[in-house]
C-alpha cells in the first residue's frame, strides 16, 4: 500500500469538474476522490477548501458533503515555512544573479485569500506530495516574473510537486 499523502491545489477540483470530468459523465472520478479524501490518502488546505466555496457551485456543494479534516494553515510550523516561500519569492536568484520574481510577484503570493504560498509551506512541513495542474516557468530566470508558478517554487524548498495523473496513478484509480 502506498503511504503517500497528498495535498491537493483547487485546480485539481476545479479544472476536471469544468473540463475533463464533469459529474455527470465521470461520477467514478468523483466517488474516487471522496474515498481518498475521507481515508486521510488526500489532504485538503483550508485556504483550497476556500477557495472552491467561493465557487458556490455543484463542485463547492460536492465538497461540503464530504466528512474529513481540513488541514489548517495556521498551524506554527506552516506559519514558519510560509515565511521561508515568501522570503524565496522576495530574495530568489537565478544562477545569473537575477532576481527570479519581481514585487507584484511577492505581493500576488502574500494575498491572503491566495492558497499558493501555504500550500508549498504545509506540503513542506507535513511531508506531502503536492498535486497541482500548474506547469514549471521554462523562462524562469531570464527577466523577474511576476506570477510564480507553483511547481517552481516547490522546487526551491524541496517539495514534491506532481499532476493530478500522477496520483490518480499512485492510488490506484481506474475508470469503471
Amino acid at each position: 500500500m502506498n503511504n503517500e499523502v497528498f495535498l491537493v491545489d483547487s485546480n485539481t477540483f476545479i479544472t476536471p469538474y469544468k473540463t475533463y470530468y464533469p459529474f455527470d459523465i465521470a461520477p467514478s472520478f468523483w466517488m474516487f476522490l471522496r474515498e481518498n479524501i475521507e481515508n486521510g490518502n488526500i489532504v485538503i488546505l483550508s485556504k483550497v477548501y476556500e477557495e472552491v466555496e467561493r465557487g458556490k457551485d455543484s463542485l463547492s456543494e460536492w465538497l461540503q458533503n464530504i466528512d474529513f479534516a481540513q488541514a489548517d494553515h495556521r498551524v506554527p510550523k506552516i506559519l514558519a515555512i510560509y515565511g521561508q516561500v515568501l522570503t524565496h519569492i522576495q530574495d530568489g536568484e537565478s544562477p545569473l544573479g537575477t532576481h527570479l520574481y519581481n514585487e507584484k510577484a511577492l505581493r500576488e503570493w502574500a494575498d491572503n485569500d491566495r492558497a499558493d504560498g501555504w500550500l508549498i509551506a504545509t506540503a513542506k512541513a507535513e511531508s506531502y506530495t503536492l498535486i497541482s495542474f500548474e506547469k514549471p516557468n521554462s523562462a524562469l530566470g531570464t527577466s523577474a516574473s511576476s506570477h510564480p508558478k507553483i511547481p517552481d517554487v516547490a522546487a526551491a524548498l524541496s517539495v514534491e510537486c506532481r499532476n493530478l495523473y500522477d496520483m490518480m496513478r499512485a492510488l490506484g484509480f481506474t475508470f469503471k
